[in-house]
């Protein structure tokens, strides 16, 4: 078989050895077959058929929330955190993660399509089941630490280094309530 990407390899964090988010989404983007005994089901004909698939973004959504998968399986493991971390920018430059596809026709701004950072969710804890959530969120006056019932101002770099669960990120130039 093919290589698994840095995305997809290994479970556990290494000293400043992150993932880029561009190259996270570059792996969901990828396309796959189902072959041999990994046939698709196919729900209209009632058989089992080799398929292919592929991911792509073909419209620049308002806002675009990011999800990592963090909990993971493996017979050695069981189920367990993925703690690897994720390098993430304040300021995402989407043009090289959407794909106007063979069909569609992208919309009017599509080379333009720059998101801004507003809120993180990050998860504290060694496995999925025990651990404590966290979220920063952004407005007009910075970034702010929301911790249980406390808030607290912090700086981006603060931010960056969160152990990112969901990234939500706003298109600019949408207007704000």
């Amino acid at each position: 078989g093919e290589k698994p990407s840095q995305a997809e390899e290994g479970d556990t964090a290494n000293e400043g050895d992150a993932i880029d988010l561009i190259d996270c989404v570059k792996t969901l983007r990828s396309t796959g077959r189902f072959t041999g005994d990994d046939k698709f089901d196919c729900e209209t004909c009632k058989e089992k058929k080799d398929a292919s698939w592929n991911v792509t973004l073909q419209k620049r959504p308002q806002s675009l929330l990011i999800s990592f998968r963090r909990t993971l399986w493996s017979i050695e493991k069981g189920v367990h955190k993925d703690s690897r971390r994720v390098s993430f920018p304040l300021e995402l430059d989407a043009s090289e993660i959407l794909d106007a596809g063979n069909e569609k026709i992208p919309d009017d701004d599509f080379e333009s399509c720059h998101y801004n950072l507003t809120s993180v969710v990050s998860h504290s804890g060694s496995t999925p089941f025990v651990g404590h959530y966290i979220a920063y969120a952004r407005n007009e006056d910075g970034w702010f630490l929301f911790n249980d019932s406390s808030v607290t101002s912090v700086k981006d770099s603060e931010v960056l280094e969160a152990e990112a669960f969901i990234l939500l990120y706003e298109r600019r130039g949408i207007p704000t309530a």
